[in-house]
């Protein structure tokens, strides 16, 4: 099942399965991987972006961004991912969603990354 996608019914967090769902069915959803270059390379979600959590400029990059876009977030097994959707809701992003266990849980689940 898709969520909703208003402030009051957006999930916090998704299985990868979830996260596919709404990815598939939402254009023009961004997908920000926010683990670091080096892991970005080893694989990652097709079509996502790399923006390293640990950059020192990592707030200002986020809050440049469009409030009004649905937003994927990921990083290796989710505790990254669960900051940084903290931190963008705390900045006025209401539809954003955090990938459960990472692109760990992700590639477990069987669904593809690219290299």
């Amino acid at each position: 099942m898709v969520p909703q996608r208003d402030a009051g019914t957006f999930p916090a967090e998704l299985d990868p399965a979830g996260c596919r769902q709404l990815i598939d069915s939402s254009p023009g959803c961004v997908i920000l991987d926010v683990r670091t270059p080096g892991e970005y390379s080893e694989g990652h979600l097709n079509g996502a972006e790399n923006l390293d959590f640990f950059c020192s400029d990592f707030r200002t990059k986020i809050e440049t961004r469009d409030r009004e876009r649905i937003y994927v977030v990921y990083c290796k097994k989710g505790h990254r991912g669960e900051r940084t959707r903290d931190m963008m809701r705390s900045c006025g992003f209401i539809r954003v969603v955090n990938i459960r266990g990472g692109i760990e849980n992700w590639k477990q689940s069987g669904l593809p990354v690219k290299k």
